[in-house]
């Protein structure tokens, strides 16, 4: 595959990282007993890690040009320090903090049995929604096992494997790297017909988006998720992330997408480091100040962007700094 820029895909990562930060701004599962604070949460998280690996499988074109075993350790090689570095690096920072702060935690850590939880526990780490960084390395490793049969038989098997495999393995989470190798695949054979989908008319691309909308909303409002379960996760995860890649498509010559655009640039950032910013917002503004509820939804919000900041002004300035922590090259 011809490497090209799509401006589209940025702005789908940047709508996914705003996602992302909104869905961990809600200081508790209380949601303040409101039923539209619980829906919106709901809502985002039907589809917004399903979307992330779309898009991560959409720029996985490397996995067609490995030939050999030499090229395939070295582009192990490159996924580790791209994701398990910051993974380990990230996660070990957060420990003093979360130690000290263990009485305000949802999850207080606990020490015995941290470095077998970073290890091979990805779901119960300091930073709990690392396991997708964790997930997505051993997704990029397995990947090229499928990448020698045509992507279409690929696709299929890795759907039957999601659908068919629904045990909830803890131990290296298993169980996400399976059902999450689906939409990786999707996401491969969505950019080897990337131009019947981005040259759909735009008239169509509005209809597809509104019933495709008023059909996810109808399925987190009525609970469906125990009698049609596994398909349950796999049609609102299809839907959400069909809408939103859409939705990106429509956005390129905005000012709305350009935003959207400069953020995605930015969303490994937000996701790796915006954990500490947001959780120093709870505690100080919802556990310790009583804040409004509503008000440190908006504070928490905002703060979880900081991490571009702290990035343009240090992670760009000390290149060292963004190879341990953000995995930059």
């Amino acid at each position: 595959m011809i490497k090209k820029y799509y401006k589209d895909m940025d702005i789908a990562r940047g709508i996914g990282i705003f996602l992302v930060v909104l869905g961990h701004s809600f200081p508790d599962s209380q949601f303040n007993n409101s039923n539209f604070y619980a829906y919106i949460y709901k809502l985002i998280y039907s589809f917004h890690m399903p979307f992330f690996f779309i898009i991560s499988g959409f720029f996985a074109y490397k996995i067609y040009e490995i030939e050999n075993l030499k090229g395939y350790g070295s582009y192990v090689y490159k996924k580790i320090k791209r994701l398990m570095v910051p993974y380990f690096t990230v996660s070990l920072v957060a420990v003093p903090i979360k130690l000290y702060m263990n009485n305000f935690a949802a999850r207080p850590v606990k020490l015995n049995s941290l470095i077998i939880n970073i290890l091979f526990y990805p779901l119960d780490i300091p930073i709990q929604y690392f396991w997708f960084i964790y997930t997505l390395f051993f997704i990029f490793v397995a990947a090229p096992i499928f990448g020698k049969i045509p992507v279409r038989m690929a696709l299929l098997i890795t759907l039957v494997l999601n659908l068919v495999f629904t045990k909830q393995v803890g131990l290296f989470y298993i169980y996400g790297i399976i059902h999450y190798l689906f939409y990786f695949f999707f996401g491969i054979y969505l950019r080897t017909v990337y131009d019947k989908w981005n040259n759909i008319e735009n008239r169509n691309k509005y209809i597809v988006i509104t019933v495709f909308s008023l059909f996810l909303i109808t399925l987190n409002i009525f609970d469906v998720r125990k009698a049609i379960y596994p398909y349950y996760n796999l049609l609102t995860a299809l839907l959400g992330s069909s809408i939103f890649l859409l939705v990106s498509q429509l956005m390129v010559n905005s000012s709305m997408g350009e935003l959207f655009r400069r953020l995605g640039r930015y969303s490994y950032d937000v996701y790796l480091l915006s954990w500490f910013f947001q959780t120093g917002a709870r505690v100080l503004f919802y556990q310790m100040f009583k804040f409004n509820y509503s008000v440190v939804i908006v504070i928490m919000l905002f703060i979880g962007f900081m991490p571009i900041l702290m990035s343009k002004l240090i992670f760009d300035r000390i290149p060292v700094l963004g190879k341990i922590f953000l995995g930059r090259k």
